[in-house]
């Protein structure tokens, strides 16, 4: 990081700080209760420590960055994949995800244990896994534009949503540059396109998060099941 321009650290410091927004608007909001909407801030948060982490000298120095930062391209479809099927109201694109992320991540140590992982099986499987990330969050966009049922949280996550279609989409582009083209790979320009595409991703996520507001038929309806459930226990 020394070595690196201001301007490149200033816009990574941003990055950084922008990680932990989402969690924090959900905290403020009293949205806890809302696991839709924890799990992304939990996601965006752990890849914030992450990064936190590997900006340190003296972790860098360690010679632990390469295998955290290998550890955590790898781990990032998995996470979301998951993080995708329990946040996602649509039973049909639920069903996809409970068969594919299973089979990935099968696939995943398979390749890992048979290979002892070179650069062609970190390309193909980092690579694999966000296209099929991609592949879901455009689905599950396009099933939400066609008709699904409306409501408050389902307006909120479709900020989230489009989010992670930007910021999954610009990874396409440092994917070709850090796998596909290293040789033509300028690393400040490389870690800028990534950190722009945070703060870009994060800022879209956390303005539906601060506009999120319960319509009045879903406190109605919320209200109606607490006392169904009072009544139940009070029998």
């Amino acid at each position: 990081m020394k070595d690196t321009p201001f301007t490149y650290q200033f816009f990574a410091a941003i990055a950084a700080a922008c990680f932990f927004v989402p969690f924090a608007i959900i905290m403020i909001k009293g949205l806890v209760k809302r696991q839709v909407f924890v799990w992304f801030g939990i996601y965006w948060m752990l890849a914030g420590m992450v990064n936190l982490l590997c900006m340190s000298e003296t972790f860098a120095s360690s010679g632990l960055k390469n295998v955290t930062e290998r550890v955590f391209n790898l781990s990032d479809a998995p996470f979301m994949l998951f993080i995708l099927y329990k946040t996602v109201q649509v039973e049909t694109i639920q069903n996809s995800i409970k068969k594919m992320l299973p089979a990935f991540l099968c696939m995943v140590l398979l390749i890992t244990i048979s290979t002892r992982l070179p650069d062609i099986a970190e390309t193909l499987m980092v690579g694999g896994g966000l296209l099929i990330i991609l592949m879901y969050i455009t689905w599950i966009i396009i099933y939400y534009s066609k008709g699904i049922r409306y409501n408050s949280t389902a307006f909120t996550q479709q900020f989230i949503y489009y989010a992670l279609l930007f910021e999954y989409g610009i990874s396409v582009i440092t994917f070709i540059f850090s796998y596909i083209i290293p040789e033509q790979r300028n690393v400040n320009d490389s870690f800028l396109i990534y950190h722009l595409s945070i703060i870009v991703s994060i800022s879209m996520a956390s303005y539906g998060l601060i506009r999120h507001k319960e319509m009045p038929k879903e406190k109605k309806a919320r209200m109606i099941t607490r006392e169904r459930e009072a009544e139940i226990k009070f029998l």
